[in-house]
Order: C-alpha cells, then structure tokens, then sequence
C-alpha cells in the first residue's frame, strides 16, 4: 500500500492550521502574525496539560513523547530559509514600488544594515550582563550570535500588523522595505559570527569582502532573472503560465543563489522588484490582479502552516522559571537595544534631523516584531557542538522574544501610532485606555499629526489643532479663542515643509 507518512503530516498540519487560523479569526481577531502562534501555544499547553490528567487511564492515553519526537523531526530551518522564504519575499516584491525605494533608501538601507548590526551589539552587551548577574554566564559571542538572529524583523508580521492600523506611508514604507532587505544581512551576518564560533576565524577585511560578494552576485542573479521572466511574460501565455513563471522566478532565483553562495534572499527580492514594477507595461491589469490574488492566497497558507509551527515548537521546550525571567529580560534588552541603535544610527543624520516627523524613529523601533526567521536560524544551529551547552538558553529565549514581540509589540503599535497620530476613536477607558495615556509619553514635543487627503487622493500630513480654548472671565461675558501656534524647532525648521522627509 506504501508509506503515507508525507499525507499523515500535511493533514495534522493542516487541520491544525484551520483550527488556529479560524480560532483567532472568529474569537481574538488578531492579526495573523500574532493570533495564530498564542492559538497554538495555548493548544500546546492544553494538549501538555490533559496528557497529565490522563496519565494512567486505561481508555484514553496521549503519548507526549511521540508528538515531541514527531516536532523535533521538523526541520524548521529548512522549511523556512531552504524553502517556502523565497515565496513569502517574492510575494512581498511584486507589490513594493521602486519609486518608494528612490525616495526612502537611506533609511530603509540603514534600518537595514547599519542599525541591525548597532541592535545585535548592544543586545550581546546588556544580555551578558544580565546572566552575569544571574551566575549563568553565557559567552559573549554565543549573545552576539543570539542577536543577531533577533534582528531579523518578519515581513509577514510586519504586514499584517500595518494592515491593521491607519499608518502614515512613509512610515509603512520604511517597515516594509526594512524586512524586505533586513534578512538578507541578518543571515549573513548570523553565518559570519557562527563561523567565527566554530573556530574559522574572524577578519573584518575578509566579512566586509564576503558580504560585498554576496550582495554584487545576488543582485546580479536577481537582475538576471527579473529580466527574464519578463521576456517570458512579454509572449503569448496563459494565465497558468503567469503563475508558474512568478513561481519560477521566486525559487529559481533562490536555488541559483544558493548555489553561487551568494545572499538569496536579495536575489529573489530584486527579481521580484523589477518584474512588479515593469509588468504593467506588457500585462493587462486583471492578469495583474490574478497574479496578485494567487500570490496573496499562497502567502496566506504558508503564513499558517508558518505560525502554528512555531506554536508547536512549545512541544520540545523545557521551560522553567528562570528560563522564563530570562525570555522576558531578553524581550526588553532587544527593543531597548533597537531603539538606542535606530537613535545611534540616524542621529548623525543632519539631514534626517530637519526633516523627521514627530514620533518617526519611536514607531519604527516598536514596530519591529520578530518572527519565524529568528526561530528558524536559532534551530538550525541548535546541535552544533560549540553551541549545545547553550542551546536551552537559546531556543527558549528566542522563542519567548517571538511571542512576546508579536503581542507587545505587534498589538502595542496602533496605541504607539495614536500618541503621534491624532485618532478620534482611540480607547479611554478601562484597560486599554490606561495603556493608551502610558504610551502617550513617548510624546515628548507633544503634539500630534493628522492624516488626510487632497483632492487628487494623495496623502497629506497636517499638525493636529485640538479645540481653541475659550476663555471667560464672567459667565455673561464673550470668550475668546487662543488657537495654538504653529510649530518650529529650536533651529528654525518645520519638518511638513518636506512631504517626503523621515
């Protein structure tokens, strides 16, 4: 009859990933990114919980050890950065606009590179502390490893945590274009120090030149590519051989890049890139349409079969408390670590100075949740032997840090967003009101943006004026209203003067 051991896994997957995806849709209404894995989490927990309830019954028995062994032969880190990434970027690709990238690539590429190197740093430097402190001392290169696997921000995250909220562009941008490029340096980056652990040396002559190699060749791979298939697209075809061309295009580039040792996230990301924004002009749009719906549903189940693995990865964690406490520690060190190298990076930036919106550089550090990308890299190195007697420490932290990142974070944001962008609708009561006022103090200057739009649809960004106060000295007597004053830097600069500043 032969072995159906593939179809015994796809279907618990898949059944699981309907449960949690439909449990989060109907009763929490999370976004994606963050429902799904605390739905399967919590499923974890109860399966955990019952196996010992039932331990000893004689009718019905759950064999916690199998299910552990069946999660253990899961190999995450191939699913995800030798496999099914190259489709979640690509689709990502198609829909980012080259323009965007024109106006905002400072930021974007030092979001990208400069900032995520600073965060991995200074990530090492507080965490050491940290288990200095608690007598579990962890070697400062095992951190700075540990970093730099967090550093990777998940555009899948990202993106349904933006489609949530009423986000300025130029904000919503700036994230998008840093997870679409940050990976690419955060698994190069990660490869270089791991190298460095397994005794192969570290030069910064010799990293500087791998990295320029990996970049030149996996855009030249992309570019190689992307020009290809629209050569192919610019034919006769169906709309079968749309698809299969875009598919082609997402894992071809990769596999190539793979094979040249070059960084294949970029090569898929550029491919996309050019062919998303050049397809217009050789395609009808409903054939734009189609490819767009295909690529959105495709990336919704992996987004599911992606989230419910990570809630399934609970299986093979022996967490304690302390193990916890140090999740926990390491969640804050990391978000602290981003905003201090974002200020770092962009600081020096006179021209970012004059030209930043209130509140740009607060919502950009907080909206950087991480993912299944920082599991992944974190796993697949989880058994090398410089790492093992570490690797406890490693996999519970990362996996806390996700968790955690997607729902302080991730739900935390549209709070975040109203402390700068005024929102009539915003909570004030209760829970959610209480956490509002807490982060309006971010607000510093304090004052607030206003989103809208002008009669050609595009977006404009005016200063918030709340009500003139009316002053009356007498009940009989005419108020007077004080509108506030306009709104310059001690420096004389007004940052909307620069509709596409930071």
């Amino acid at each position: 009859m032969g072995n159906f051991i593939f179809l015994q896994i796809l279907a618990a997957v898949c059944a699981l990933s309907i449960i949690t995806t439909l449990f989060n849709k109907r009763i929490l209404d999370f976004p994606q990114a963050i429902g799904v894995p605390i739905v399967s989490a919590v499923l974890v927990f109860i399966l955990q919980w019952s196996a010992s309830l039932l331990n000893g019954n004689e009718f019905i028995t759950i064999n916690i050890t199998s299910i552990q062994n069946a999660v253990r032969d899961i190999d995450f880190y191939d699913f995800l950065i030798n496999g099914v990434i190259c489709f979640i970027l690509t689709a990502s690709a198609l829909t980012f606009k080259v323009s965007d990238l024109k106006n905002y690539w400072k930021p974007i590429g030092i979001l990208a590179s400069i900032a995520l190197a600073l965060c991995a740093l200074f990530f090492a430097s507080l965490m050491f502390g940290f288990q200095w402190l608690i007598g579990a001392s962890i070697p400062f290169a095992v951190l700075l490893l540990l970093g730099a696997a967090l550093g990777a921000t998940d555009p899948i995250g990202i993106k349904g945590v933006l489609s949530s909220i009423k986000a300025p562009r130029h904000l919503m941008i700036k994230l998008e274009g840093e997870s679409l490029f940050n990976d690419a340096v955060c698994i190069a980056l990660f490869m270089t120090i791991l190298h460095g652990l397994q005794g192969n040396g570290f030069s910064i002559v010799t990293t500087v030149e791998v990295l320029l190699y990996e970049i030149v060749v996996a855009g030249i791979i992309g570019w190689f590519f992307g020009q290809m298939t629209l050569r192919i697209l610019s034919g006769k075809h169906e709309m079968e051989s749309l698809i299969l061309t875009t598919a082609f295009l997402a894992c071809g580039s990769y596999l190539v890049a793979l094979y040249a040792h070059a960084s294949a996230p970029i090569a898929c990301v550029v491919g996309g890139l050019i062919v998303g924004n050049r397809w217009h002009q050789i395609l009808e749009e409903r054939e734009i349409t189609y490819v767009n719906h295909f690529w959105h549903a495709i990336e919704g189940i992996i987004n599911s079969f992606l989230f419910t693995l990570i809630g399934l990865e609970l299986f093979i964690l022996e967490l304690n408390t302390s193990l916890i406490l140090g999740g926990v520690v390491a969640f804050i060190c990391l978000h602290l670590s981003r905003f201090l190298a974002n200020f770092a990076s962009f600081s020096l930036l006179s021209d970012v100075r004059k030209t930043s919106y209130n509140g740009s550089l607060t919502i950009l550090s907080w909206g950087g949740v991480r993912g299944a990308i920082s599991l992944a890299l974190i796993l697949s190195v989880s058994n090398v032997p410089e790492l093992q007697p570490y690797s406890s420490f490693l996999v519970g932290y990362t996996f806390i840090v996700v968790l955690m990142s997607g729902v302080v974070c991730g739900l935390g944001l549209p709070a975040v967003m109203n402390a700068f962008y005024h929102n009539p609708n915003e909570p004030t009561t209760g829970f959610a009101g209480w956490y509002q006022r807490l982060v309006k103090r971010f607000n510093r200057k304090g004052y607030q943006y206003v989103l809208s739009e002008d009669e050609q649809g595009n977006e404009v960004i005016t200063r918030y004026q709340p009500p003139p106060v009316v002053i009356q000295e007498t009940p009989s007597s005419v108020g007077m209203a004080l509108p506030l004053p306009k709104v310059i830097d001690k420096d004389g600069h007004d940052e909307l003067a620069h509709p596409n500043g930071f």
